[in-house]
């Protein structure tokens, strides 16, 4: 009855982080240094490469592992109709066919229909709809939903991805667009590697004019180097992961660090 979700292997993660935008700027000047054999500065900015991808690894990691332990201690539980005892089960082990307590304050587990009576269920999350919604026997009452009023008994229909819910949120998660977030970060290393490159450009140019063409690109990719925020994502991730962690103690779940901006 759980949402699949898209787990990205971490040695992906890791790799992202060797060639995000701001890195490959890093590895241009590595292999620059390389073509005139400055070889200590050259391992100096491959340790550098690695050091910020580690970083950014381990905190966008850490931040996966709070969330996981978060969810983890915030399973919902279902009281459902087994061998004919009614039982407390994780909510996650309700199947189509079980027969499920729709009780006052519960979060309901799974798409059912309501068996005999009536209860208000308030359908908020899910349609944006302020008051609770009387459903009577027949009606379907949706996982997401929460029992506002009343106790019926409910057969399960759908659970999981197959639910409502479910597909709502596989549409959700499967847009691939980035956060706006994302798009003004983006922005600004566009710019300033534009920027960098241009002003090592004209430097360069100014500078074989006077002095060794070798000595020349040395003083270039130092200044290079200089000019890159390198720590701007590390800053951006350790920080929206401190959000998280603060956000965590009031019980909300965030699964994506973008989403704090």
């Amino acid at each position: 009855n759980e949402l699949p979700e898209k787990v990205v292997p971490k040695w992906v993660i890791f790799v992202e982080q060797l060639i995000a935008p701001m890195p490959v700027m890093i590895w241009i000047a590595a292999v620059t240094e390389l073509a005139i054999s400055n070889y200590p500065d050259m391992i100096i900015l491959l340790a550098i490469q690695f050091i910020n991808a580690g970083l950014g690894y381990y905190e966008i990691v850490k931040a996966g592992d709070a969330v996981a332990a978060l969810k983890a201690s915030l399973k919902p539980e279902a009281t459902v109709k087994r061998e004919g005892k009614w039982m407390t089960i994780n909510a996650a082990l309700v199947v189509p066919g079980d027969m499920v307590l729709l009780a006052s304050g519960s979060a309901i587990p799974a798409d059912s229909r309501v068996q005999d009576g009536q209860i208000d269920v308030d359908q908020s999350q899910l349609t944006g709809e302020s008051l609770p919604v009387t459903c009577f026997k027949g009606d379907k009452v949706m996982m997401g939903s929460t029992v506002a009023r009343g106790e019926v008994e409910g057969t399960v229909e759908f659970t999981g991805a197959d639910t409502f819910f479910g597909k709502t949120a596989s549409l959700l998660g499967n847009s691939g667009e980035n956060s706006n977030l994302q798009n003004i970060l983006m922005a600004i290393m566009i710019v300033l590697v534009v920027v960098s490159l241009t002003a090592c450009t004209i430097v360069y140019f100014y500078l074989i004019q006077t002095t060794d063409v070798v000595d020349s690109l040395s003083f270039v990719v130092v200044l290079m180097v200089a000019s890159i925020p390198l720590a701007i994502e590390i800053v951006t991730t350790t920080t929206l992961a401190v959000g998280s962690k603060d956000l965590s103690k009031h019980g909300a779940i965030v699964t994506r660090l973008s989403a704090i901006e």
